[in-house]
């Protein structure tokens, strides 16, 4: 059953949005775009968040830069402080984006946010 939980977890990561919206300053502008997301795997659920039956959420946010790479990720939210952040921080390192290219030069795309959702099925 547990490995059924995992698989479907693993699912719904896959399955969510291939695009995130952050923020790039033109001509002192703020103005939102949409960055495309190449490589996402998902989060490892932690041990003891299964062994506990523990769900929840974390949300983060990080700049993308020129090179489509994540950079300074942080913390915005959790509901379950100290159980799945770690967890969090590690995959979302990976992550790979398009690079933005504005006029015709890729740029760094700042506040770009995420949403990792950890809940067991039975």
């Amino acid at each position: 059953m547990r490995l059924l939980s995992l698989f479907l977890i693993f699912i719904s990561q896959w399955i969510f949005s291939a695009s995130d919206q952050g923020n790039i300053t033109v001509n002192g502008e703020t103005v939102e775009v949409s960055v495309e997301r190449i490589y996402s795997p998902a989060a490892d659920y932690p041990r003891s968040a299964l062994r506990r039956g523990t769900e929840g959420f974390v949300v983060i946010e990080f700049d993308v830069s020129p090179e489509g790479e994540v950079v300074d990720p942080y913390v915005v939210e959790t509901d379950q402080p100290g159980y799945f952040e770690r967890a969090v921080m590690r995959t979302i390192r990976r992550w790979a984006y398009e690079p933005y290219v504005y006029n015709g030069v890729p740029v760094t795309v700042n506040d770009v946010t995420a949403r990792f959702t950890f809940k067991l099925t039975e």
